[in-house]
């Protein structure tokens, strides 16, 4: 297996907060790790070093405006910006300027943040892989489709960076490369200005080396003057009662990301208050297919104008499959499906009368060889249909010496308690400090 080789990864967070360097130190670092690193990585479909600098200075020449100024973030490149071309990882809008960024760029830039540059995504945020590669191991996915957000985080050439999630594309990548994940609450965080693939489902998410930048995010992201959705209030990590899903679709784990999860909930006995296994109904083996039929029907709607008839040559036989499955679904079929997705809510809600938070594998087991695709979302699927805040942990490593995940789910809108949460066990056994990528591609 191919490893990276490259310097100690940087953290720009950490000098900004201790006041050793301004923004401009933080995005002068960023901009020498990915000149180091980035040929190997291809984190980046766009970058501008001097706009970048331009922001930073800016920054660096007024008040703190919140706990992200100055800070350098990613943005996966289907979040609109007006300053930064967006692609949508597709060559058939490669340059394309929008007018406005996306609100919550929008919402990034109020609260002082950076916007260092554009990170890559699969096909329209689909199926074809890009060329990013793993900083764990350079022939294996980071996942998809936020792509590039992970792999940029991971490999410390952005202290944050923001992606989207429709089927697991935040919590997968993250667990594939060893960084904290938030997948917020659907509709939490403003979706105006992203490329909508299938807004039943469409929700930005967030990368980070720990998991208390999440919550600063939350808070930048979630607000905007208006009044916010009254938050789930969970209890301190003593009294938590945690549930840990045993699926039917169990089966698609690896040995040893199996093991990982037993061992998680071993562990969790003796710190919180309760924990239990929560059976997943084995009817709700059909969530996986449910999921995808939806997904392909919307987004054979959404996506039907971004795709340009003259330049049909342009699109991957891949997305042409899915979109033709999406447009010839026959209507009781898709009845089906979104009773399926109406079945998986109410199991949900029904799990969170006697548990507060629910516990699965954030991905099946350690990143695939780069050819095979960007990874099986199956244990993603679930807080995804529920529209339930999902934090990713890094949390252990498979037999090849590749990150493995631990994925919690909480009630709707219980974002801040269940980073919280993340928090105090990320720093109760050390997990910030395990995933760094330095010499050799190992810790």
């Amino acid at each position: 297996m191919s490893t990276v080789t490259g310097t100690e990864a940087v953290s720009p967070i950490a000098d900004i907060l201790a006041d050793e360097h301004p923004s401009v130190s933080a995005v002068e670092r960023c901009l020498d790790r990915i000149t180091q690193r980035d040929h190997e990585i291809g984190a980046w479909a766009h970058l501008d070093p001097a706009l970048a600098l331009e922001q930073a200075r800016a920054r660096d020449a007024e008040p703190r405006r919140s706990p992200l100024h100055g800070i350098p973030f990613g943005l996966k490149d289907i979040i609109e910006t007006g300053d930064q071309p967006t692609g949508y990882g597709s060559d058939l809008w490669s340059g394309w300027q929008p007018a406005q960024d996306a609100e919550v760029v929008r919402r990034l830039r109020r609260g002082g943040a950076v916007i260092l540059g554009k990170t890559t995504t699969t096909e329209f945020a689909t199926y074809r892989s890009t060329a990013t590669r793993n900083p764990h191991g350079l022939d294996r996915t980071p996942g998809g489709s936020s792509s590039g957000s992970a792999a940029a985080v991971a490999d410390g050439q952005v202290p944050l960076a923001l992606g989207t999630q429709t089927a697991g594309s935040v919590l997968r990548p993250g667990s594939f490369c060893g960084v904290f994940t938030l997948k917020p609450t659907y509709g939490r965080w403003p979706f105006d200005g992203v490329l909508p693939v299938a807004l039943t489902f469409d929700t930005v998410g967030a990368f980070a080396r720990h998991p208390a930048w999440l919550g600063a995010i939350d808070e930048s992201l979630s607000t905007d003057g208006a009044t916010t959705p009254p938050a789930a209030v969970l209890p301190a990590l003593r009294n938590l009662r945690v549930g840990i899903l045993r699926p039917p679709w169990a089966d698609r784990a690896t040995p040893a990301a199996a093991a990982l999860l037993d061992e998680f909930a071993e562990n969790l006995r003796g710190v919180v208050a309760d924990v239990r296994d929560v059976p997943v109904p084995d009817e709700l083996d059909v969530l996986d297919r449910a999921h995808t039929l939806v997904m392909a029907v919307e987004a054979s709607a959404s996506l039907t104008d971004r795709i340009a008839r003259p330049h049909v040559e342009r699109v991957s036989e891949q997305l042409h499959r899915f979109l033709h499955d999406g447009r010839t679904a026959a209507p009781s079929e898709v009845q089906r499906a979104r009773q399926v997705l109406r079945d998986v809510r109410t199991f949900v809600g029904h799990a969170f009368v006697e548990i507060d938070v629910l516990v699965t594998l954030a991905a099946p087991g350690e990143a695939p060889p780069i050819e095979s695709g960007t990874g099986d979302p199956v244990f993603n699927k679930l807080a995804s249909i529920a529209g339930c805040p999902a934090v990713g942990l890094p949390a252990g490593r498979g037999v090849e010496g590749l990150p493995l995940g631990i994925q919690l789910i909480a009630p709707h809108h219980a974002d801040q308690g269940l980073v919280r949460i993340a928090t105090c066990l990320t720093d109760r056994v050390g997990l910030a400090h395990r995933f760094e990528v330095h010499e050799g591609g190992r810790p």
